[in-house]
């Protein structure tokens, strides 16, 4: 079988070529709806003394936001919803503190973890603002060692993920390639949704002695009023049945009957 013309194969790789973003872009659905707004500028500001905003992360406690400030090693909180007139609040970092993070995690007690990448250490801001090291205070270098926390070492670009239902940090150890794990302590993956637990304990106690007292008002309602009536019957009326069972009986026994009852 003779193959095609080489122009002519030319030609149709041309026409591929010429043709492949068109088929790409067609790949391609738009969905409409949405908006895009402004909800705080920081540009008035300063640059030396203002927030720069590199990443946001939520506080499940708190209620408000977690800013990341890379360039002046900051972190600062700011009040939902945000607002114009919203002022970022410093929560730690600072010269020294950290070496120009790009990668935070925050876990269920509001608590901050930041990817210290320039000292290869990863430190931990409480909700106060107090702040620790966890993992690599006595290493220098790079490296990729494992065991106790403080004499890890980690490559220098690394990212933390907080995974609540491991109760874990997960590091995404580019450099290295590989995923190493930090395990946490369990206060610190308490979640919010269990402040309500006693809550939610009371309404389902509460629910059954509703239906429990249902029921008692049901069964009540139908047998309560033949017993009662049957209670309640006066004594000289059971007399006078008892009388009128004896018809055989003289007038005088009745009424002699009917005294010694009474007394």
């Amino acid at each position: 079988m003779a193959s095609p013309p080489r122009p002519l194969l030319g030609l149709s790789l041309a026409v591929l070529l010429h043709l492949s973003p068109l088929l790409a872009s067609a790949a391609l659905v738009m969905e409409d709806g949405y908006t895009v707004s402004t909800a705080a500028d920081l540009n008035p500001r300063p640059p030396s003394t203002g927030a720069q905003p590199y990443a946001l992360l939520p506080r499940p406690r708190a209620g408000d936001l977690l800013l990341l400030d890379s360039t002046g090693s900051v972190l600062y909180t700011l009040a939902l919803p945000v607002s114009a007139d919203g002022e970022p609040r410093r929560l730690a970092g600072g010269a020294g503190t950290f070496g120009r993070p790009r990668s935070v995690a925050v876990d269920g007690a509001d608590n901050v973890y930041v990817a210290d990448r320039e000292h290869g250490a990863i430190r931990k801001v409480a909700p106060s603002g107090y702040t620790t090291t966890i993992a690599g205070g006595y290493s220098s270098g790079t490296g990729r060692r494992d065991g106790p926390a403080q004499n890890a070492t980690f490559s220098p670009d690394f990212e933390l993920v907080y995974v609540p239902r491991i109760c874990a940090l997960l590091v995404a150890d580019r450099g290295n390639r590989l995923i190493r794990q930090i395990n946490l302590r369990p206060e610190d993956c308490a979640h919010e949704t269990q402040k309500g637990l006693g809550n939610t304990t009371v309404s389902i106690v509460a629910v059954l002695g509703a239906l429990f007292g249902s029921v008692i008002g049901f069964l009540v309602r139908h047998f309560y009023p033949f017993h009662a009536g049957s209670l309640h019957q006066p004594l000289f009326q059971q007399g006078t049945e008892a009388i009128q069972e004896n018809p055989e009986e003289g007038h005088t026994d009745q009424l002699l009957r009917h005294q010694k009852r009474n007394c």
